[in-house]
């Protein structure tokens, strides 16, 4: 028999997050299924061409400039998946701890991770992953630029999610300009891999109840790394029911990661507290304090964790991707794409 998934307590210091509750980690063997490419996962061609593969289709194309300045996405027209099955009102109400408690967050960890763990459309594959319980920042205290593989070096902290109410305005394709102050993709940005339900759906309607009592069950979210997104994997409906309720909807991130084993480096540290300096020199704004900290957490923790997304090569390489993109662009539904994004999307 294999080996199956060890999950035990979060026993990680600091993420860099906010996290009002107690999270797990998810030890994923390398054997059986979970050697296999999960039915979401990620794939690369050259040039930093990833697409989001989800039940064996495209739900998500990208690319990145190889500068990191820009990039272009294009959703496929492929409805996501349901990674895991959809709560029923038994399964909601087992769960008897006080909403937002310690309790709460840990009974909804335990029942995620259970039901990833059993999934018959997996997520995880081998290696170690961690769901937390995360909470969204106001979209103006989020990291302006996202980090290049160049500068992060292998894993790096999870950026906060942000944005949680742009996902009402669902687009087919965009663009992103990083030096673009005015932009909202900006890293940590919360992307819905579908379209929201009408306020008139019936399990809309149900989830409002839950939102306005304060019992509604957390979203799902998925780090990508390279994308430096958060991908809603479960809860679309209970994600649009705190909205039109205004209240905060409860999220649990997931997120793979890796041990990097550091011995201590002066050099390093000395470099992070002349960096601290001078940015706070220039103004300790609230967004500056924060950047400061999450730096110099990342500099000072002994053997730190970081997320690393895996991504699997993309059969057919670029010019299946071409090839791929070109269609969709034929079925038209893209207006927010002009001709000089296309030619270099393909």
């Amino acid at each position: 028999m294999n080996p199956g998934v060890s999950i035990v307590a979060d026993d990680t210091r600091s993420w860099g997050l906010e996290t009002p509750g107690p999270g797990l980690l998810l030890h994923v063997p390398a054997t059986g299924r979970w050697a296999r490419r999960p039915a979401v996962h990620l794939e690369a061609a050259r040039d930093y061409r990833i697409r989001l593969r989800g039940a064996g289709q495209t739900l998500l194309w990208a690319r990145i400039d190889s500068y990191w300045d820009r990039a272009v996405l294009l959703r496929g027209t492929a409805p996501a998946p349901h990674v895991i099955p959809s709560l029923s009102a038994p399964e909601v109400r087992a769960v008897e701890a006080a909403p937002g408690t310690e309790a709460w967050w840990e009974a909804w960890a335990w029942r995620v991770a259970r039901a990833l763990v059993e999934a018959p459309l997996p997520v995880l594959h081998s290696g170690s992953w961690c769901l937390r319980p995360v909470r969204a920042i106001a979209a103006e205290k989020a990291e302006r630029h996202p980090v290049s593989p160049m500068e992060w070096g292998f894993g790096q902290p999870p950026m906060p999610p942000h944005s949680v109410a742009a996902l009402e305005r669902y687009l087919f394709a965009w663009a992103e300009d990083w030096w673009d102050a005015r932009t909202e993709h900006t890293p940590g940005v919360v992307l819905g891999l579908r379209a929201l339900s009408s306020p008139e759906d019936g399990r809309v309607k149900s989830w409002r109840k839950r939102a306005r009592d304060g019992t509604l069950p957390p979203v799902l979210l998925l780090y990508v790394d390279i994308l430096a997104k958060w991908l809603v994997l479960d809860g679309h409906d209970r994600l649009h029911a705190a909205l039109l309720e205004g209240v905060e909807p409860p999220l649990l991130g997931l997120w793979p990661f890796i041990d990097r084993p550091r011995p201590w480096n002066a050099v390093r540290e000395d470099g992070a507290l002349f960096s601290a300096e001078f940015q706070l020199r220039a103004g300790a704004t609230p967004e500056t304090v924060d950047r400061v900290n999450r730096m110099l957490l990342l500099n000072f923790t002994p053997n730190p964790r970081g997320t690393v997304s895996r991504a699997w090569p993309l059969p057919g390489g670029r010019e299946t991707w071409s090839e791929e993109v070109s269609a969709r662009r034929r079925r038209g539904r893209l207006p927010l794409l002009d001709d000089n994004a296309w030619d270099w999307l393909t």
